[in-house]
């Protein structure tokens, strides 16, 4: 342990030397020859400096002055001083007190004496620091939550006749508060609240600071509590804040029962403010007997925990959860408690998980819960059902524990089960609270061989950040999210994001709630993986399960029939073309629950089979070094015949960086070289699969992007990116400008709906009178952009406006309606110019138009100087 710091302040050096001889030993001494020069020194070093030793009589500054100097700085204050002087005179010694000194040592120096007294005020000085620290929140100054108990039951004791309240508030969302402003804004917020309460009970009364956002104070009974006085607060709080939006929830507890303990008392008023949590207009709650048999139900819960799980009342249910592919089979289980009461019957896991989680009886729980599906586990495999995992929670508490990974560990070994089989879901939630712990304990567990699923994404904090950080294998998508989501129209939701980001960072996607079939057919569109909700089975106990898991083979043998005959749900083909049967034979045991497997041992079998399935081929595994013409041919082909986007395909071979360069040039999206694990190729296959499918979104959403929503051209920024791509062999080209003559007085006369049907009409003239490959473009309200490429006479370009104007002209007139269009054109002759010079020329040409004749089309002419 470092030693203390003390500060001589004496002008004589004989002096200073003494008091160095006899400190020393015990302490690092620092001096100073006057009050001045330890001033400077305090600057600097106040906070490790234990004690002064200060002399009265010195130049340039004294000790007194010294002593009146220090009290008006706080940093410095706190140092206890103790006196020297040669006078020992009872009025020196009292004025050195009433200055602020600690004590008084006369000279000349008594060594023990000095000793004992410095030891002494040190450890005064510490003793003090120590029960300040204990009685007031270091943030707020208020007093802690222990010693705010303390006192509040010594008023009660000492004023049996007063009548008090104990009112309580707590800050809604705070911790979003410091997530959006910062934990510094969040402090000042805190502070702002200290303030208020020390307002609110006045400067005798007694307030306290709990936890975070917590207070709590005790004040003498009111009559009436009105929302006009909370209200009022909370103004004068936001007032303060920049955040502006700060709420608070107010809980208040008429202490009548005097025998029940002040912390219990604080417990009911804060069990009103949590009554009121996210009820808009409610600011404040009075603890009353609705809120009192809450309390006692949970109590009722609370006492009866401990002897359910030993009498087994707590039930294990199975969801069923189902693959999207691999013709729709039984894919996994949901592990979910269920309590049934011999008294109160089946209790909702939504009454007394949270009571649990709150009081840390949810870690005895959760590992019943292990134990048990461990065993259901074993009891499959000995019966011979498939082997499929079975999911179970890992709350919170759980993280914290530091023997999770020892039991889980225990719970395998026991029952001799593949910790793969054990799924543990963890809620996205927890990550906000220690995400450091949380991220090295689930990454011990996912070395140990557990599968990590994030339970719940979607419902909190998501963030990629947290994706991005903590080490998972699957990604459970929250049931209200999914709800959310699939009512959206498939272009407005983020699931075809959120499953082409999962793909990219090679996790598998599990949405639960699915409760509809359009939702089913959604995800499976998407390329979910896996699926669990009231559409397929509710939670079921294990027996019941156990029927599934003996009808699955018949099951899976009509879902594969029905397949068949449905081509529009064909099962996926993944083509494993390699020269070797025994890895062709091992691919196939690997995939073949996701994929119907084929197998090419030579090329030309290889293009066979890609011809045949080439509406159903997912992904192909393919050797470069195959028999006969070789895979280079094989992939040359695949690539030329075939969209890049449809196909993933992994080139497989033995190490050589040239041959791998090659493969990837040559459109391999993989490269694995041989030999390697059926593991890592089925990570590949499911990364390359996700890149392709977020390729096609990306390209999907990039055309969203470039499209015009309602006459599906191209807008701007479609026009601009289609004019960067136009070629020298483009040119010339004429560049027209259209506008609707009189659309204003269609929305105004006929409502939007006929001004959008005309919109909509002229889109589809000018496509009529374009070719393909001109570039057409709704510009913006009612003006066209369309450029014809390798078109150079002025006639032909003038005739073609013309036309176009005059076919859009004769659609209306058939209907009755008197419309016109009017065009401009120019020819680029070379395509150096850029659009908006193009579009200028046009513009001035569409002017004329509309000033010569309306419905007609004009050519820009060069002005003649």
């Amino acid at each position: 342990m470092p030693q203390k710091q003390i500060l001589v302040v004496e002008d004589n050096d004989i002096n200073r030397a003494m008091l160095r001889e006899i400190l020393t030993p015990q302490y690092v001494v620092l001096e100073a020859e006057n009050g001045k020069e330890a001033l400077a020194i305090l600057a600097d070093h106040a906070e490790e400096i234990a004690l002064i030793l200060l002399d009265i009589i010195m130049p340039v500054m004294d000790g007194y002055t010294f002593l009146n100097l220090a009290k008006a700085e706080p940093a410095i204050s706190a140092i206890p001083v103790i006196v020297t002087t040669q006078s020992d005179s009872e009025s020196d010694e009292v004025s050195a007190l009433a200055h602020g000194a600690s004590d008084y040592v006369p000279k000349p120096y008594n060594p023990q004496v000095i000793l004992h007294r410095v030891a002494s005020i040190i450890h005064l000085r510490e003793t003090a620091a120590m029960i300040n620290q204990f009685q007031y929140d270091q943030l707020t100054g208020l007093y802690s939550k222990e010693f705010f108990y303390r006192r509040v039951n010594e008023s009660l004791l000492k004023n049996p006749e007063q009548e008090y309240d104990i009112i309580c508030s707590d800050i809604e969302n705070f911790k979003l508060i410091n997530d959006i402003f910062g934990v510094p804004a969040g402090d000042r917020l805190l502070c702002g609240v200290a303030d208020m309460y020390r307002k609110l009970v006045g400067e005798d009364g007694i307030c306290g600071r709990f936890n975070a956002d917590q207070f709590a104070c005790l004040v003498e009974r009111s009559s009436d509590y009105t929302d006009e006085l909370f209200v009022q607060n909370e103004s004068q709080l936001n007032m303060l804040s920049n955040t502006k939006s700060v709420v608070l929830k107010w809980g208040v507890y008429a202490v009548k029962d005097r025998t029940i303990s002040v912390e219990q008392m604080c417990d009911r008023a804060f069990l009103a403010s949590s009554s009121i949590k996210g009820q808009y207009g409610k600011h404040f709650a009075v603890y009353d007997e609705t809120l009192r048999n809450k309390l006692l139900r949970e109590q009722e819960i609370t006492d009866s925990m401990e002897w359910a799980l030993s009498e087994e009342q707590f039930l294990v249910y199975l969801q069923p959860k189902y693959a999207t592919e691999g013709e729709g089979r039984l894919a996994g289980a949901e592990a979910l408690v269920r309590w049934n009461h011999p008294e109160w019957g089946f209790l909702s896991p939504a009454e007394f998980i949270p009571l649990f989680e709150k009081n840390g009886f949810i870690t005895k729980l959760d590992q019943f819960v292990w134990e048990r599906s461990c065993a259901i586990l074993r009891q499959w495999i000995d019966q011979g059902y498939p082997r499929i995992p079975i999911s179970v929670n890992v709350s919170r508490a759980d993280i914290y524990q530091a023997n999770l990974a020892d039991v889980l560990v225990g719970f395998i070994e026991k029952y001799q089960l593949s910790p793969s089989l054990l799924h543990l879901e963890i809620t996205e939630s927890a990550y906000t609270e220690n995400q450091e712990q949380i991220i090295d304990t689930l990454d011990h567990l996912r070395g140990l061989g557990f599968i990590i699923e994030m339970d719940d994404f979607g419902t909190g904090y998501s963030s990629l950040n947290m994706l991005n950080e903590m080490p998972l294998d699957i990604l459970k998508l929250d049931m209200k999210f999914i709800q959310s989501e699939t009512a959206k129209p498939a272009e407005e939701g983020i699931l075809r994001f959120i499953m082409g980001l999962a793909r990219w960072m090679e996790l598998s996607v599990v949405a639960e709630g699915v409760e509809t079939k359009e939702q089913w057919e959604r995800l499976c569109e998407l390329g979910c993986d896996y699926v669990q909700g009231y559409y397929f089975a509710k939670p079921m106990p294990a027996r019941e399960f156990e029927k599934l898991l003996k009808s699955e083979e018949e099951a899976a043998a009509q879902r594969k029939a029905d397949c068949c005959q449905d081509k529009g749900h064909r099962p996926q083909v993944l083509l494993v073309a390699d020269e070797d049967e025994q890895y062709r034979r091992e691919v196939r045991e690997t995939f073949e629950s996701k994929y119907r497997v084929l197998e090419a041992g030579d090329a030309e079998s290889a293009i066979s089979c890609i011809v045949s399935h080439e509406d159903q081929l997912a992904a192909v595994i393919l050797s470069l070094t195959l028999h006969e013409r070789g895979g280079f041919s094989v992939l040359e082909i695949l690539r030329k015949e075939k969209n890049a986007w449809d196909i993933s395909v992994i080139a497989t071979a033995p190490a050589d960086e040239e041959l791998e360069e090659k493969a990837l040039v040559t459109g391999a999206d993989d490269f694995a070289f041989k030999p390697h694990s059926q593991k890592s190729l089925w990570r590949r296959v499911m990364n390359v699969r996700g890149i392709t499918s977020f390729r096609k979104q990306r390209q999907m959403l990039q055309d969203d992007a470039y499209r015009d929503y309602l006459t599906k051209l191209l807008n701007r920024r479609g026009l601009d990116a289609a004019v960067e791509a136009l070629q020298k062999e483009d040119f010339p080209a004429a560049v027209y400008l259209f506008d609707l003559d009189n659309l204003k007085q269609i929305n105004d006369s006929f409502g939007h709906a006929e001004g959008d049907r005309m919109l909509k009409d002229f889109s589809e003239v000018l496509h009529a009178h374009t070719r393909s490959s001109d570039i057409i473009s709704r510009f913006g309200g009612d003006e066209f952009v369309v450029i014809m490429k390798k078109l150079g006479s002025e006639e032909t370009a003038l005739k073609k406006g013309e036309e176009i104007c005059k076919a859009f002209q004769n659609h209306y007139v058939q209907e009755g309606f008197s419309t016109a269009c009017s065009g401009g054109v120019t020819i680029s002759g070379s395509g150096e110019e850029t659009l908006p010079e193009m579009l200028g020329r046009a513009d001035e040409a569409l002017y004329g138009a509309k000033s010569n004749n309306k419905g007609g089309c004009c050519l820009w002419k060069e002005p003649k100087i």
